[in-house]
């Protein structure tokens, strides 16, 4: 990671976030960038579906220890959320404890090196991603 600059992630769906929760843990900074705009927005597409997994797989274990010291509690882990259910007692909170690292209405469109194309090889790892 070049020195400065946060780690991106795209999404701010369950994956994102667990990414980036995983980064705060280990101190590193990181940027979760999200088009829609909330947590979870593509999980809420189909909201209304019950999930195979029960809430004893859906938390991560790095967002169950940064939701934990802002009082939050897993859901029994037994009982399998909706998606809809799933973003708003899980994806939600969790963008809220990583606060301003999440940006809602962001769309990624390219990631590439700064000031590099797809055919320019020389100094390419020296230069972070844009």
């Amino acid at each position: 990671m070049a020195e400065g600059y946060p780690v991106a992630v795209v999404g701010a769906g369950p994956t994102g976030l667990a990414a980036a929760a995983e980064l705060e843990l280990r101190g590193l900074p990181a940027l979760v960038l999200e088009k829609g705009d909330r947590p979870g927005a593509a999980v809420r597409e189909w909201g209304h579906v019950r999930l195979f997994s029960s809430w004893r797989d859906l938390v991560s274990p790095a967002a169950e220890k940064l939701l934990a010291g802002r009082g939050w509690t897993r859901p029994d882990g037994g009982a399998y959320p909706t998606g809809a259910e799933w973003a708003q007692e899980y994806l939600e909170p969790l963008a809220a404890a990583l606060g301003e690292r999440v940006r809602f209405g962001a769309e990624v469109v390219g990631v590439s090196r700064r000031g590099r194309d797809r055919v320019a090889d020389a100094g390419r790892t020296e230069e972070p991603f844009t």
